[in-house]
């Protein structure tokens, strides 16, 4: 068979001498080996390691620098007004009553808290909520018409821990004349819910109350709670954890059969969920001293020493027949030895009555044993 002369030309043929050959992928260096390749991959590895090292440096050193220009001087004190203080960072805490009226007035509230500093005062007290079930600051839970009480607003709250001041807020809970028609939770007295019950009668100016059983009661306070503790205040202060007493020819009911009634576990759940509402802030909760030894099944269905908040606030009462200061001195003692058996509320700051006609009353106050306290009119 003839060679066909006019066939198509063979790939370029590999030449010892040749610098390329040819490859299904194209040419390539002859020298290019497997190793050769994959010490090339190793370099370029490297070298983006490299790369990324030196941006991570780069940006470490000047974070550094601008958080040491930003630092203040060793002989400033840095303050921030937004942290939340833990109960067990509180340490000593003396607090006293800062009533709603001096909001009003810039210079006279200042002038309190000068006057309050000098007497070695580091807290006041104000009523967010009082016993009338007033709310004194801007909620979106009640609208009232008009108020005589003074707006607490954020900026306020502000001026006086600035000042140096930790702010204590007071809640009245099931004590409240307000909210049981708005929200139509009262306490009745009858199982039907047909008859409001008052704490005297209507002629002298009976109240009505929040009914403890009522989960709709129970849902407001602690979103009260919620807003307060939104307006920074440092600790919740409750007050009025308690069932209502009866009183001669009507007696509060709450169920078909109160007999079965477990009083303090409800207030204890309250107390739980109030606690959770106050968002890691300290709770603090006042009661009178026969609801810590002693207790009324009635108020409490027993006492309500050991419960959720973190701390109990034996509110003590001055009597003719003892000295204030060292009645003072004496519950302290005890109440602190009696907490060492509980297993939530383990610290104790008394709450004392204000009493002007004692000479140096905070002086001598503050040079008692109790290391702390809070002092209302």
């Amino acid at each position: 068979m003839a060679k066909n002369e006019n066939a198509p030309r063979r790939l370029k043929a590999y030449y010892g001498f040749s610098k390329k050959y040819p490859s299904r992928r194209g040419e390539r260096p002859i020298h290019e080996t497997r190793r050769a390749k994959r010490r090339d991959r190793v370099r370029k590895i490297l070298f983006c390691l490299a790369l990324v090292c030196l941006f991570a440096f780069v940006f470490i050193t000047v974070k550094l620098c601008l958080n040491l220009s930003s630092r203040p001087a060793e002989n400033e004190q840095a303050y921030d007004s937004t942290a939340v203080i833990s109960a067990d960072d509180m340490g000593a805490v003396r607090a006293i009553y800062l009533d709603n009226s001096l909001l009003n007035d810039s210079a006279q509230l200042m002038s309190f808290l000068d006057e309050a500093y000098e007497n070695g005062f580091n807290a006041v007290m104000l009523d967010f909520k009082t016993s009338e079930g007033v709310l004194a600051y801007e909620s979106s839970l009640i609208s009232y018409s008009d108020s005589e009480y003074n707006k607490i607003d954020y900026e306020t709250i502000e001026k006086i821990k600035l000042e140096g001041f930790l702010v204590i807020a007071r809640i009245y809970c099931f004590e409240d004349t307000i909210a049981p028609q708005r929200l139509n939770a009262y306490v009745c007295e009858n199982a039907e819910k047909t008859r409001i019950w008052l704490d005297s009668s209507a002629i002298t100016g009976g109240k009505t109350w929040l009914d403890p059983t009522s989960s709709t009661a129970t849902r407001y306070l602690c979103n009260v709670i919620k807003e307060v503790a939104a307006l920074n205040a440092d600790c919740i202060y409750l007050d009025s954890v308690q069932f209502p007493e009866a009183r001669d020819g009507a007696t509060p009911v709450y169920t078909e059969d109160d007999s079965t009634l477990n009083r303090n576990s409800v207030l204890m759940s309250f107390i739980e969920n109030a606690v959770t509402a106050a968002g890691g802030r300290p709770v603090i909760l006042g009661i009178t001293v026969d609801g810590i030894s002693g207790g009324n099944d009635e108020k409490w269905g027993g006492t309500l020493f050991d419960t959720a908040a973190h701390i109990c606030s034996p509110i003590l009462e001055a009597t003719e027949s003892s000295d204030y200061i060292e009645y003072i001195e004496n519950s302290v003692l005890v109440y602190n030895e009696s907490a060492k058996n509980n297993f939530s509320t383990v610290k104790i700051i008394p709450t004392v009555k204000n009493q002007a006609e004692i000479a140096d009353f905070y002086e001598k106050l503050a040079s008692s044993s109790a290391e702390s306290y809070i002092i209302i009119p």
